[in-house]
């Protein structure tokens, strides 16, 4: 991980931890006229080992609490279409899922209708569970990771750290894990062989992602589903053809499997790396763009 890296990291999780006692009404007075977007992933009574160290997972208690002190000083925006989205100002708010997790089908959801709050629900369709092979984050497998090797003998902590040394990935063990680039994603598997963790095995029994038919139930149900990738992969790591391809067959995906009032598209992780030439060729796949950016407004 790199300085950089590391210092937008901190910022990053700073900014959210002031944020969370940062009063609604404070926020709502200092935007600057746009739409509120709270974004979420994981709702969780406790945080799955391989989403402990990649970002906050509220528990169903918090999540009502966020979502009720919204609308004390907010309403839900109900017009999920293109134009609706695009005209809505801040006396509304827009929830929006990142990566299509257990949990936000079989937690989030029923807290979501129970409210009245409609939401869109960005999907990595190449992780619904049910497809064909079985894919996860690769994060997921550095958090998971992370957290076995804080169990495992100094011997094996050494061997780990041996192991992506070499790479070229120094420092501690959960930074070196958590910097790992796409093409060196083979080194997960080796380090958990050291702790003879079998990821596939593990990952598709915990099955962290939703299925299609649940994906389908939830647009019966009436909420929105976009694209956030095929793979979720670090765009600013793809050249602009894989760039383009990620967000034309993901879309194509959603498009394919369930009629949407718009097609959205959510970048994993940000917009960075992204240049004019890539808006030029997804423009006529793509209704709305969301990404996160300075606050954690989705733009």
């Amino acid at each position: 991980m790199t300085i950089l890296d590391m210092a937008q990291h901190w910022a990053s999780r700073t900014v959210r931890g002031a944020l969370n006692h940062v009063p609604f009404s404070w926020v709502r007075s200092g935007s600057d006229g746009t739409l509120p977007i709270l974004i979420f992933h994981a709702v969780e009574a406790e945080p799955k080992p391989y989403i402990q160290h990649l970002y906050d997972c509220h528990s169903p208690a918090g999540f009502e609490r966020v979502l009720d002190e919204a609308l004390r000083h907010f309403k839900p925006l109900i017009d999920l279409t293109p134009e609706g989205i695009s005209r809505a100002g801040a006396d509304q708010f827009l929830v929006t899922f990142d990566d299509g997790l257990r949990s936000s089908y079989e937690v989030a959801l029923p807290i979501l209708e129970r409210k009245g709050i409609p939401a869109i629900h960005f999907l990595i369709t190449d992780f619904l569970a049910g497809q064909a092979g079985f894919h996860v984050e690769q994060k997921f497998k550095a958090s998971l990771l992370i957290e076995r090797l804080a169990l495992a003998s100094p011997q094996t902590q050494t061997a780990a750290q041996a192991v992506l040394a070499v790479a070229g990935y120094e420092g501690s063990l959960k930074n070196a894990l958590m910097a790992l680039r796409l093409a060196d994603a083979h080194l997960y598997d080796t380090v958990a062989s050291l702790l003879d963790l079998d990821l596939n095995q593990y990952f598709e029994q915990e099955r962290p992602y939703i299925s299609l038919d649940e994906a389908q139930d939830m647009a019966r149900r009436g909420f929105v589903l976009g694209a956030h990738s095929c793979s979720h992969p670090r765009y600013c790591e793809l050249g602009l053809d894989e760039q383009v391809r990620q967000t034309q067959d993901s879309m194509r995906f959603i498009n394919t499997h369930f009629d949407m009032p718009g097609r959205y598209f959510a970048f994993p992780y940000k917009n960075r790396g992204i240049t004019p030439s890539f808006y030029e060729r997804t423009q006529h796949d793509v209704d709305l763009y969301f990404t996160t950016s300075g606050w954690g407004n989705r733009m």
